[in-house]
């Protein structure tokens, strides 16, 4: 009878493995056709963000809809692959792509615990899912994944399917792959990874949306601890090893891409430039974007724009602490609440957030704690400038001790100076930017359009149209040039008023200081920048004929902006445009096109290259010295590669002398005279620069734009409302010379310390003359030289006033509003 039991035991579990195997085969075989072919995973190419390089070779920017470094399994260490083998499948190497044992483990786990506690997919199965499936939970889905992961098994290599696992997974954040989640993560390198900080992405696979540090970190660390203790049971680590990486602090924060040079407008730019020409796929086909600018330019631009904007906010006072918080009830919450507070307000790139813990009058400092739990001592020098603010023209009485600025639990930001010591600082209101070309092939080598990306990400270097002020009057003076006016010609600084018949009112523009000082030259007018003297020259070369040559240096002057004001600046133009119109002179006379994009490379394969045109200051002279655009009978071919030539060689260089009496100042027929632009000197000690400032009605806007032989550039100061710049105890009414200047100097003094002196090379044909005793530059057969324009100024000016004023009513009043200049210093 017990035989006649076992035969029929026996021939049963046969039949059942027989007939299960036949199902197992025709399902197989049904499903067959419905089979991805595996074979293509040899040849995968994972979605890897577009990349943008400096043009050093630096990366600056990083952009995509998920973060992912490919890395191949010899470049991962050994000890992050034992942590996933040992909590994901410790039997990787011995199974067939399924592993019965595992599916019997995790069966028993599930029964005793009375669920499912332990997963029994094989890495190969995730791989066969991450690649080729969806995380459908059904039958068929089920049977397709263990038939693709036994093929996968017949095609690729133990190690091929594992490293295509280590950068396909999911770990959270938007990372995918091992790479990318210590960068995310822990902000390194993966043979810079503790075991602890490998154990927490092992960990991660499971949930990694819950269980990641960030998010969850004490799920997170609980989890550390059993992928730890899975690799000490399997014999991967020693019980040493164990207890020490189980006991690592456990902090962790979110990184983004690991730059090596700051330039975010630059990278952003970039990425619009990447999006119009290959769409979304931009940002999975791992493009590679090369731009025109150098690192070290751009660190120069960023602190240049930095500390001048630093400077503003000191002299106009502190307002105060954006929060207070309790630091004992922050403490109380957890372990990780002090830290992830002062992490979400750690997101500018010059200062940093503390919370302000002690406050010592009589020792004069304050404490704080920053992130990490760094102490930060700020010695009371180093906040004594904090005078409340109260308004922009008005700030509070300067404080006299530590407590007049600050209380316990105050949120504060403080950045550290050259010397080592923390100095208080705000997160400011006002903006600022700075932008630099090559004046002779259009390549921009540094844009920095705001304070701070994370501040503002508006580009005002392209984005934003201003108007320019004293900027301009240099583009006015060219037309003179032009016209055959010599920049010795004496002109009046004597006031002026014009009536309007259509407003009814008296238009009286001003200098700025509102000061008058008689006769004096062009050049002299220029470098002091006067107002009035600007105005009569206008009126000298016509509207007409100003509109038309400005217009050649790429501005587009409206009809309204077409009136006798624009030679105050007036006309709204974008800093670029203005950088771009200052090349002019820096070049030698050619209208040059900006560019940020020297080449894309995708795949390896070079699909855009910009070639740029040239301008040469030793070319022959294309353009005669006239107000319209002729060219010489000499030269009337252009060579293809060079930029159109828009000025003579001799109308630049002549108004680029003048520009650099702005800064170096020069002899009057009164005297000596200063330039508006002195401290660029002061600051770089350079004697090759070139420039001119400028601020705008009510000092609305700053400006500075100059050159030297090496580079062209712009930079501005002032708000992204209608708000002024106002007024300091210190410097009187802010402008140019003050607010922007020093950005534009700074940039120099930082950029071109190892650079040789740079002067413009003076063209062949000028010639000097002299005009009342004074001999300057003067184009050779330039046209009717005017020996004297002041006594015929001066003479026509007070016959149009005496007419004007017979026609004006006693209630009229007089409208002194004008576009303002500024301080000389």
């Amino acid at each position: 009878m017990l035989r006649k039991i076992i035969n029929f035991a026996f021939w049963t579990g046969l039949f059942s493995v027989g007939a299960s195997g036949v199902a197992g085969a025709a399902i197989y075989y049904q499903t067959l056709g419905d089979l991805p072919d595996v074979a293509k995973l040899k040849e995968v190419t994972f979605e890897t963000p577009m990349k943008v390089y400096s043009a050093d070779n630096k990366l600056i920017g990083e952009f995509g809809e998920s973060k992912r470094i490919p890395v191949s399994i010899d470049q991962i260490p050994e000890k992050l692959k034992q942590a996933f083998i040992a909590i994901e499948d410790s039997r990787f190497y011995e199974h067939s792509g399924i592993d019965p044992i595992g599916i019997a483990r995790a069966a028993i786990v599930s029964v005793s615990k009375g669920s499912a506690k332990q997963g029994a997919s094989t890495i190969t199965q995730q791989v066969a899912r991450n690649f080729f499936l969806t995380r459908e939970k059904t039958l068929k889905r089920k049977l397709k994944e263990i038939f693709i992961s036994l093929r996968i098994e017949q095609v690729l290599t133990k190690d091929e399917i594992f490293e295509l696992y280590l950068n396909k997974i999911a770990l959270g954040h938007r990372s995918y792959g091992v790479a990318a989640a210590a960068q995310t993560y822990f902000g390194k390198k993966l043979d810079e990874l503790t075991l602890g900080q490998m154990a927490t992405i092992a960990g991660l696979p499971k949930a990694p949306s819950t269980l990641n540090p960030i998010s969850n970190p004490k799920r997170s660390k609980e989890r550390r601890h059993l992928v730890l203790d899975r690799m000490y049971t399997l014999g991967f680590i020693t019980k040493d090893e164990f207890e020490k990486a189980d006991n690592e602090p456990y902090k962790a924060e979110f990184h983004s891409s690991k730059l090596e040079g700051y330039a975010p407008y630059v990278a952003e730019k970039a990425r619009l430039i990447a999006l119009e020409k290959f769409g979304d796929s931009a940002y999975t086909d791992g493009i590679e974007i090369y731009t025109t600018v150098n690192t070290k330019d751009m660190q120069a631009a960023h602190d240049a724009v930095f500390k001048a904007v630093t400077e503003y906010d000191t002299r106009h006072g502190y307002r105060g602490s954006l929060d207070n918080v309790d630091l004992n009830k922050l403490k109380a919450k957890n372990e990780f609440a002090l830290e992830n507070y002062l992490y979400y307000k750690d997101i500018f790139h010059y200062i940093k957030p503390a919370l302000v813990t002690n406050i010592n009058d009589k020792e004069q400092y304050l404490s704080a704690i920053g992130r990490k739990n760094e102490e930060v001592i700020i010695k009371f020098e180093n906040l004594k400038w904090a005078a409340p603010f109260i308004s922009d023209k008005r700030q509070g009485p300067v404080p006299k001790r530590v407590s007049d600025v600050a209380t316990e639990g105050d949120l504060i930001y403080y950045y550290t100076n050259a010397t080592g010591e923390n100095v208080l600082t705000q997160i400011p209101q006002v903006e600022a930017l700075l932008i630099a070309i090559n004046q002779y092939d259009g390549a921009i080598k540094a844009m920095v359009g705001g304070y701070d990306f994370a501040k503002s990400k508006l580009d005002r270097t392209s984005q934003s149209t201003r108007q320019t002020g004293s900027n301009f009057k240099p583009f006015l003076y060219s037309a003179a040039v032009a016209k055959g006016i010599n920049i010795n010609t004496v002109f009046q600084d004597e006031p002026i008023k014009t009536w309007d018949p259509g407003s009814r009112t008296w238009w009286s523009p001003k200098n700025t200081p509102n000061r008058y000082d008689g006769n004096m030259t062009l050049r002299e007018a220029l470098a002091r920048s006067k107002n009035v003297v600007s105005i009569r020259l206008i009126r000298r070369i016509g509207v007409h004929n100003t509109v038309e040559h400005v217009q050649k240096f790429g501005f587009n002057v409206p009809k309204s902006q077409q009136v006798e004001s624009m030679a105050l600046g007036s006309v709204e133009v974008t800093p670029l445009q203005l950088a771009t119109g200052y090349a002019v002179f820096s070049n030698g006379g050619y209208k040059v096109e900006p560019y940020l994009i020297t080449k894309i490379v995708k795949a390896g394969e070079v699909v855009y290259t910009h070639t740029p045109k040239h301008a040469d200051p030793h070319a022959p002279d294309r353009v005669k010295n006239s107000i319209s655009l002729e060219y010489n009978d000499v030269a009337e071919v252009a060579d293809p590669n060079s930029y159109e030539q828009v000025l003579s060689h001799k109308n630049a260089y002549i108004v680029a002398d003048m520009m650099s009496s702005v800064i170096y100042g020069g002899e009057g027929i009164s005297g000596p005279y200063y330039g508006t632009g002195g401290r660029a000197y002061r600051t770089t000690g350079r004697t090759d620069l070139h420039g001119k400032t400028g601020t705008t009605n009510n000092v609305h806007d700053a400006w500075f734009s100059g050159y030297n032989g090496h580079i062209t550039a712009t930079a501005w100061m002032g708000f992204d409302t209608d708000r002024d710049l106002g007024y300091s105890r210190f410097t009187g009414p802010e402008g140019g010379a003050y607010s922007a200047l020093p950005i534009f100097a700074e940039f120099i003094r930082l950029s071109q310390q190892d650079l040789e002196m740079a002067p413009l090379p003076i063209p062949e044909g000028l010639d000097k003359c002299t005009v009342s005793g004074i001999t300057d530059w003067c184009v050779k057969g330039s046209g009717s030289l005017i020996e004297d324009d002041s006594q015929s100024d001066s003479q026509e000016q007070t016959e149009n006033e005496q007419e004007q004023s017979e026609q004006a009513k006693p209630e009229d009043k007089i409208d002194t509003s004008n576009i303002t200049d500024d301080n000389i210093f």
